[in-house]
């Protein structure tokens, strides 16, 4: 027996009726609950599932760098998309920050959705994705504009601090770790 779950008013719904939302929040063991810093998915992991954030915010982080988020997820969002997409494993891990709701959606249930519905979805994932991207290259033009003006700063002091007897030494360490990294960064 299906109860009505009272519907959210998210941007990913935008274009749903009220029936088709309710169907999916209807849909056997989709809306999950996590508690705080629980993880929702794990960096490395196989998944056939994407998610749709109903309630409460979400916390990106990647292994590499466990103490840094990326990014904070909204109600509304869609994540986890990529290995349905690509069969790829999770790329990132998705963290719970505070009460959180979610809709997941595995392999299976998406697509014994009704038609209508699975075309609004892809057309939300459509949107995301462009979105992503466009933010993805917004943010690497403004980091290689920080680096470009380093690099000036950098180049119109470097005689003056060659020249300098008290900070030549120290100039030269750093001269050569940055120009590692800034290699290391063209070469990625």
């Amino acid at each position: 027996m299906n109860m009505l779950t009272p519907i959210p008013t998210l941007p990913v719904f935008e274009n749903f009726s009220n029936d088709e939302i309710q169907e999916l929040l209807n849909l056997d063991g989709a809306l999950l609950t996590y508690q705080d810093e629980e993880f929702i998915i794990r960096q490395g992991e196989s998944g056939s599932a994407l998610f749709i954030l109903i309630e409460g915010k979400v916390g990106i982080k990647k292994n590499q760098a466990m103490d840094i988020e990326l990014n904070t997820l909204e109600p509304g969002t869609i994540f986890g998309e990529s290995p349905l997409i690509s069969s790829s494993p999770r790329l990132t891990n998705v963290i719970a920050k505070g009460e959180t709701s979610v809709l997941k959606l595995d392999t299976r249930k998406f697509n014994d959705l009704n038609p209508s519905i699975i075309s609004k979805l892809k057309t939300q994932l459509n949107k995301l994705l462009i979105g992503r991207l466009n933010n993805m290259n917004d943010h690497l033009a403004e980091v290689q504009t920080g680096i470009n003006t380093f690099i000036k700063i950098y180049e119109s002091h470097r005689k003056k601090m060659e020249e300098d007897p008290l900070i030549s030494d120290e100039f030269k360490m750093i001269q050569k770790l940055w120009s590692a990294y800034f290699n290391d960064l063209r070469t990625k």
